[in-house]
This record gives structure tokens, sequence and C-alpha cells, in this order.
């Protein structure tokens, strides 16, 4: 008798572990209300804390909602630095690249249009993307120039670059905008930008 209540003690509590364990690996949270939903709660003691407003408050129950208001928090600005309009003949040039990880990396470029880029509108418009891979390690000494089966491949102000790996593990450098953020950057010599990935 006593063996049976112990079984089925142990059973429940491994049951329940393993609920709360799948639980937890989805993300879903379990909150507990008042009985009484019409009981007014009671009113706090007067305090000199100032008032929490909504965007300054934390969500226990989701704490992706932390990481996300860490970032909005920051006030150092994601631009390193911006180059002038009359500044784009001088830095429209060839990308060259380095792959210095131990990782096989695929690099995306979305190139803007070459009208858009002349216009002061604020449409979005770019070109069909390209992409190259690049096995761990190639290129990592000087890098290597990219082009397009169409011809050279010229990047201007404005063209994002983004790298990921390919080996599973969801490492990504980027995204990089051309003449807005440090990488790539501009070798005034050869007139080229250079984008060395770094692990």
């Amino acid at each position: 008798m006593k063996y049976s209540v112990y079984r089925n003690v142990a059973v429940t509590g491994c049951l329940l572990g393993l609920m709360g364990l799948l639980a937890g690996c989805f993300g879903m949270s379990i909150s507990f209300e008042a009985t009484n939903p019409d009981a007014s709660p009671p009113k706090p003691t007067e305090t000199s804390n100032p008032p929490v407003t909504p965007q300054k408050a934390i969500s226990v129950s989701a704490p992706t909602n932390q990481i996300e208001h860490s970032h909005t928090e920051k006030s150092s600005p994601l631009l390193a630095y911006r180059f002038d309009s009359t500044d784009k003949a001088k830095t429209q040039g060839t990308l060259r690249m380095s792959n210095q990880t131990t990782q096989p990396v695929r690099l995306a470029l979305l190139a803007r249009q070459s009208a858009v880029k002349n216009s002061k509108t604020n449409k979005n418009n770019y070109s069909v993307p390209a992409h190259w891979d690049f096995a761990p390690q190639e290129g990592s000494e000087r890098g290597l120039i990219l082009s397009l089966p169409q011809g050279n491949l010229k990047l201007e102000k404005g063209d994002i670059l983004v790298a990921f790996a390919q080996d599973g593990s969801r490492r990504y450098w980027g995204p990089y905008v051309v003449g807005e953020t440090p990488s790539p950057a501009w070798n005034s010599q050869n007139k080229e930008w250079q984008l060395v990935l770094n692990p």
C-alpha cells in the first residue's frame, strides 16, 4: 500500500516536471489571477516614487521585451559616419571581401538602383540581390575582389551587405550600409570598399 502511494507521488511529480520543462521550452508562462476580479485592489501607501510609464515597464512574462527595451534605451548613434553627396564619385568602387572566420559564409548584397540613388525620394527601390559563398578562411590575407555575372561590381552609398554562416550556427555579420556604417571601410588608394569578417 505504501509503495503505491510513493509511486503515484513520484509519477505525478515527474509528469508535472516534464510539463514545466515543455512549457519553458516553448516560452509559455503561467499566471494566477485573483479569485474575485470585481474586488478593487488595496490602495498603496503614499510613496515618493515616480509613476512607471508604459515605455519603461518591463514585462516579466516576456523576457524578449526586456532585450528589445534595452536596445531602444541606448543613446549612442548607430551610424558611425556619413559621406556628403559631393563625395559620391569618390566613394564608388569595387568590393574586396575577406573571410577570416572558420565558417563557410554567404555574403548577400542588396544594391540600390541607379535612378533611385540620384533622386531625392524616400522610396527604397533596390535591384535584384546578389550573393557570394566563401569557404572558411577564403581570401583571409588579402581578400577577394567580387564581381557580378553581368560585369564589374561597383558599390555605392546606400547599398546593403549582410553575411551569415552556412554551417547552421545562426551567426551573422551586419547588416552593413555602405557609406553609413564603419564596415565596409573605404580604401582611397585602391578605390575599393574592404569588408573583413572576423571570428
